[in-house]
Order: structure tokens, then sequence, then C-alpha cells
């Protein structure tokens, strides 16, 4: 018997299982989630009172002659946040559904139906974790803009957010500005985000216990730091240097970790950070307890019906759906939170 016959009377070993080739992990969402920080509400926008500053700067001291002052000082404020709208479709044809969805078993190798709206939900997860990062931009999505806002939105200095204006040259709402690595400081005239500066254990203390951050933390689980895999890998090695291992239990060694921690603050790789030269030198510091992702709940990553489209006039022979999500990240205390671009 030829090759030939062989090829033709013998049908390939098809494994009915899907590898994923595109998995990326998104630490900074899963760990709103985990915090219960994913907020589900409606309204026209989300808006809260903050207290801006303290009041211990009027107190007067005086003698039996003397007037006494009198004083007021505005310390609330109301800053506000849009509902950001976005959508994602979901198609498949009339082919598709012939062929494939509507097909027996021994034809369906995959339901195509049932793949779409899973890596749909996936890529509207994906979605997300971009657009906390601001999709890889310098400059942070505006306040009345259609897109979603980001940390850079958050963090970045001298400029708007919430609607509440932002000056470095006129020191307009500095509480309402990121921290500075350049040290503690009541007014915020320069920005030095920007500045190059090498990551250490050092630099990371100083950026930390230096600086607003520490000012402003409640609780040392608070921080969440964020770096791209490069930088990780930079100071993983540094704090394996400074570590003592226990000795091998025969003759097997064991050495190295996945996880960190700095005096208590969480160490986390995120993969997104890797896939740009600009965003491979940006390094955050973040106060979780003041962020919010906040979700309208009637567009929750809802899924519509697969309609088809044939119905209408002059309509086509798919079935369409749609992934929908209504909402915004959202900081309640940027002072409490540092953004460096230009770290190595």
């Amino acid at each position: 018997m030829s090759t030939a016959d062989l090829s033709k009377a013998t049908r390939e070993l098809f494994v009915r299982s899907l590898v994923n080739q595109v998995y990326m992990q998104t630490p900074f969402v899963e760990d709103l989630q985990r915090r219960n920080q994913i907020t589900y509400s409606g309204g026209t926008d989300v808006k809260r009172l903050i207290d801006t500053g303290e009041i211990d700067d009027i107190m007067q001291e005086y003698t039996a002659n003397t007037a006494l002052q009198d004083q007021k000082k505005t310390t609330l404020a109301k800053p506000s946040f849009t509902m950001k709208l976005a959508q994602l479709p979901l198609r498949y044809d009339v082919d598709e559904q012939l062929q494939n969805i509507e097909a027996g078993n021994e034809e369906q190798l995959l339901d195509l139906a049932s793949h779409l709206s899973s890596k749909g939900q996936r890529a509207t997860k994906l979605w997300l974790n971009k657009k906390m990062f601001n999709a890889g931009s310098t400059t942070g999505e505006s306040d009345g803009g259609t897109k979603f806002q980001s940390l850079i939105s958050a963090l970045d200095h001298d400029s708007t957010y919430g609607t509440l204006a932002r000056s470095l040259s006129g020191g307009t709402n500095d509480y309402w500005q990121s921290a500075d690595p350049a040290g503690l400081v009541e007014s915020i005239t320069t920005s030095s985000q920007d500045t190059a500066a090498n990551l250490t254990i050092s630099n990371l203390r100083k950026w930390i216990n230096e600086t607003d951050i520490a000012h402003y933390m409640e609780s040392v689980d608070d921080l969440y730091i964020m770096m791209c895999p490069t930088l990780f890998n930079k100071l993983r090695a540094e704090m394996e240097g400074k570590m003592q291992y226990s000795a091998p239990k025969g003759d097997k060694a064991s050495q190295g970790f996945n996880k960190m921690e700095l005096d208590g603050h969480t160490i986390v790789s995120e993969p997104y950070l890797q896939t740009t030269s600009t965003m491979k030198t940006w390094l955050f510091i973040l106060n979780m307890r003041h962020w919010e992702l906040r979700i309208h709940t009637s567009r929750n990553f809802k899924v519509t019906d697969f309609k088809w489209q044939g119905e209408q006039s002059n309509g086509f022979d798919f079935y369409l759906a749609r992934i929908l999500i209504a909402g915004n990240l959202v900081n309640w205390k940027p002072n409490g939170n540092l953004w460096l671009s230009n770290v190595s």
C-alpha cells in the first residue's frame, strides 16, 4: 500500500483543547478586585467631598492687650468624575453559524460562539488594564474626553484632574498633586517625575519615607509598588544579594523567589509595562486605599444577545452582540501616590 493511500485513509489526531497564546497578567485590576474596590453604581457622574488641609496656620498667640484676630479658611473641595462609555463588538457570520455553531459534535472542534463570548470578556479585562496605564501615553486623558482616565491622569503633575486644576507655577491645588520624588514639600513648584533615577532599595525607601507618600500612609500594606519585569528583576537581584538562605537538605539547593515586599510594601511585576520602551522606565508607588474603579450597574461588562442582522432593511447575514461598559478609574488622594517616568 502506498504512502498516498495511507494518508487518505488515516485521519489526523486533533487534540480537542485550546492553548492560549496571548494570556497576560493584569495585577493592578486584580488587586482592585481583591480589595473590593471595583464599585458598581449608577448616577451621571461621581463626586465626593474632600478635606484639603488643616487650619492650624490660623492659630494666634497673643497677650491680654492684643486684639484677637478673626479668620476662616476654606478646606473643602468636590472633585467630579464623569462616566466613560466603551463597547466591544462580537460577531459571527452565516458560514460560522452553519458550519460550526449549529454543527454536530463530530464536526465542531470548538464552539466559536462560546469561544467568542469568553474571549470578549477576557479582552475587556485586558483593555481595562491598558487603560489604567493610559495605553502607554505620558499625556493623561482629560476629564471631558471620551476615554477612561488612568494612573497617569491622576498622578501627572500640572494637569487638571477631577475638574480641579493643578498648577506647578502658581501653586494651585497643591494638595491634589501627586507626591514629588524630591521630598516632602507643601508647595510643588517643579515636577521631577521625568528626572533620571536609579532603581535601588535605598531610592525606593527615599521615595516612600521622605515624601508625601509616608506622610499620608495609614498602613504599610496600603502601598503597591509596580514596575516592568526588567526593573523587577533588577530589584530582585539586589534583594537576593541581601538575603541569607538556609543550608540545602540533601544534594538539592533551592534559590529564588517571585514575590517581594520591602518594609511590608508589596512589589509587583506588571507585564504590560514591558511592551514599550517608554513604559519600561515607569515606576508607580500607589496607595491602594484611595483608588476605585467605578462601573455603572447597567453597563457592568454586560453582554447583549447575539442578534441576526439580516432582519434589518438591507441588512447582512451575520449575528452581532456587544459587551458594554461604563465607568472610570478614580483616585481620591493623589498626593499619597507617586509616578516616576524615567527609572532604570
